[in-house]
């Protein structure tokens, strides 16, 4: 089974900021977060334990494991898009700086760009990427049980590669959840 993990609350999604690539810590709640999945899963063994290589995935993966960073694969292909020139900044706050690219961005998400940003389409090749590599090593071991921490757009992705049917946006793994997708029911090329 390949269990995928969101990362908990940091203050950055409590003010609702673009943060893809800023390098920031779980927060309180992110905390208790990690810490009520930890009591969920403890009689899980995990055989391979993927992160991205943001704190906050590893500081949840930590949590939830009670293993230390060591023990964790950490993989800047699972990390969150980049936003660029967004990052650390409100919705609002995009709009008032960056008033055409915001509104241009709201109408075609996936192929507009924010500036000096990561687009939607070589975030995709990355993450369906590495995750293809993960699945292929699963298959050498069908049985075992493996896990992703990483961050929702990372997950929604990795969600849409294995149930097809799924829109991008319909996707909801909220922060300090999991999904678990039986990896022998996928259908990989």
């Amino acid at each position: 089974m390949i269990y995928l993990i969101r990362h908990g609350e940091t203050n950055l999604n409590r003010e609702r900021k673009f943060y893809g690539e800023l390098d920031i810590s779980l927060n309180e709640q992110g905390i208790v977060q990690g810490q009520s999945l930890q009591e969920q899963l403890n009689k899980i063994t995990f055989s391979k334990i993927y992160t991205s290589h943001l704190k906050r995935t590893i500081e949840m993966a930590e949590l939830v494991t009670q293993k230390s960073a060591t023990d964790f694969i950490m993989m800047r292909e699972l990390g969150e898009k980049g936003f660029g020139l967004w990052e650390g900044l409100s919705a609002d706050e995009i709009e008032a700086t960056f008033p055409k690219e915001w509104a241009a961005w709201l109408e075609q998400p996936f192929t507009i760009t924010p500036p000096q940003a990561e687009s939607f389409v070589q975030f995709k090749e990355r993450v369906e990427k590495v995750f293809r590599d993960i699945y292929r090593s699963l298959r050498e071991e069908p049985e075992t049980n493996i896990l992703i921490v990483s961050h929702l757009g990372v997950l929604r992705l990795i969600c849409q590669l294995v149930e097809k049917d799924q829109e991008f946006w319909d996707i909801d793994i909220p922060q300090g959840t999991y999904k678990v997708i039986d990896n022998k029911r996928i259908e990989l090329i």
